[in-house]
């Protein structure tokens, strides 16, 4: 590889992929910190600031199945979640409003953000794929 130009080129390269992996790095950063915001607004009420919620009274999202499974957060955040409480006995309870005011975007933000802070590693959810789920839920 003696040639200038060839070096360039592949410096190039080296630089525009550690340049994209950065900018992901950065959205990812930038989503999570949103889900943050759009969490304490939203969820925090019933979830607690640390996700176990309020005991007997609302799930924990220290959940890994829930966590590891993006659609089922889709659609919990968006249709909301019935089950049966502790001590409702077989009464079936919806567990969770459905939240879907929150834009595509304020979803796969909390997505983001919950399974970076209880999860094994973050889940990346894109607004298009929020906006799809809520399409073929309609």
């Amino acid at each position: 590889m003696s040639n200038p130009l060839i070096r360039l080129a592949f410096g190039g390269v080296l630089t525009l992929t550690a340049l994209y992996t950065q900018a992901s790095e950065r959205e990812i950063r930038n989503s999570i910190a949103l889900g943050a915001l759009a969490f304490a607004d939203n969820c925090q009420r019933c979830h607690q600031i640390d996700g176990y919620g309020e005991e007997a009274l609302y799930p924990s999202l220290h959940t890994p199945e829930l966590l590891a499974d993006k659609n089922l957060l889709i659609q919990t955040i968006l249709n909301g979640r019935t089950g049966h409480q502790q001590g409702s006995g077989k009464e079936l309870v919806r567990l969770m409003p459905a939240m879907s005011f929150l834009s595509n975007t304020e979803i796969a933000a909390i997505i983001a953000f919950i399974s970076n802070s209880w999860g094994s590693e973050v889940v990346i959810v894109t607004a298009q794929e929020v906006e799809e789920a809520r399409k073929a839920s309609q």
